[in-house]
């Protein structure tokens, strides 16, 4: 009996973009429950009830899955959360960081991100260090920019002091915002949240006030 062939390339016309986004759901979905190492291709396939081959038309394999659900929860949080390094670098932080931040943690609260984050978790501290890395990378310009306007003092370099503004805020995420957060859990999120990049403010800026 002769079985068809592996197709990669263009998805059929009935393997269109909701397609698409079913195998990224049915991937989280996975990823979340039992960790991107044990989650094979096929399992993902069975998931949305197409063929292994059917997802080569969308991704190159599972890793191309995980960088788009990355980009979408993890690193790429900054671009969802409308930061706009210019426009900020231009206003002072005590009116910008805690607009961005609120953002950042009302997306971290979204159902979909928070499964995300329980695959952070079940994989292990690597691919929470990377994310944490990768935002204050982005980051360290704009600290950069308010320390040369005169808003923090030079004492610590610009990306020591991004880091001590997001990596508290990740490790609210981790601890307090999976999965199986409920809605105390998340609320206390949020209020400590706001306790930090307060605290943060009062210690770094020039100014040494509140904002």
């Amino acid at each position: 009996m002769m079985t068809e062939p592996s197709r990669r390339g263009r998805p059929r016309k009935t393997e269109g973009p909701d397609t698409r986004e079913r195998l990224l759901a049915a991937a989280l979905d996975l990823f979340a429950a039992q960790g991107f190492a044990a989650t094979s291709v096929r399992q993902i396939a069975e998931a949305v009830g197409v063929r292994d081959s059917a997802i080569y038309g969308h991704f190159e394999g599972k890793q191309a899955i995980l960088d788009v659900l990355m980009q979408r929860a993890g690193p790429g949080v900054l671009k969802l959360s409308g930061f706009d390094p210019g426009a900020m670098a231009a206003g002072p932080p005590d009116k910008t960081l805690p607009g961005l931040f609120g953002r950042i943690v009302a997306h971290w609260a979204e159902p979909e991100v928070r499964k995300f984050t329980s695959m952070m978790l079940r994989d292990g501290a690597d691919g929470a260090g990377q994310a944490v890395d990768s935002v204050v990378q982005t980051l360290t310009p704009l600290f950069g920019a308010w320390q040369m306007g005169g808003h923090f003092d030079d004492r610590f370099d610009a990306g020591w002091l991004a880091w001590e503004a997001i990596a508290p805020l990740a490790t609210i995420r981790l601890t307090l915002m999976s999965s199986t957060a409920t809605p105390d859990d998340l609320n206390r999120a949020r209020q400590m949240a706001e306790r930090h990049v307060a605290h943060f403010l009062a210690v770094h800026l020039k100014s040494g006030v509140l904002p």
